[in-house]
């Protein structure tokens, strides 16, 4: 899944910068991006959206099949090919950006200096994946 590694680099980047100090010593969070993807409602209706897309393009392929020389269907198939890497990638950027401003706010929230991707963290944090999926709508 590129969208959940993208997730997870532009995370930890995120997560790189200093939110807010806190008192007492650093306070770490942590995020499950594989979660976010897979429970969030943005990125749920993304990727239906991207399915949607993909279904049409077969759809029509599979319509002109026998009505376009095989040169012409191949074109029109990396055609589509190309339109849907721009979607998904129109998409995961938007889904990144929200993903940052959401984990930006929670930290603030609960006064965290860091917040770091879960899969990579090897010890602790404070878990705030709920409230990421919670606030992404």
């Amino acid at each position: 899944m590129t969208m959940v590694r993208r997730l997870a680099v532009i995370l930890a980047v995120l997560v790189a910068a200093t939110v807010v100090t806190g008192c007492g010593g650093p306070r770490v969070g942590v995020v499950a991006s594989t979660r976010v993807l897979k429970e969030s409602v943005l990125a749920l209706r993304f990727q239906a959206q991207l399915d949607e897309r993909e279904k049409a393009m077969a759809a029509d392929l599979r319509l002109l099949s026998g009505r376009l020389s095989a040169e012409d269907l191949e074109a029109r198939r990396q055609s589509y090919l190309r339109d849907l890497s721009e979607l998904k990638q129109s998409l995961e950027e938007r889904l990144n950006e929200r993903v940052r401003a959401v984990v930006a706010e929670v930290a603030r929230e609960r006064r965290l200096r860091v917040v770091l991707v879960k899969e990579a963290a090897t010890t602790g944090g404070i878990d705030v994946t709920d409230d990421v999926i919670a606030r992404l709508k």
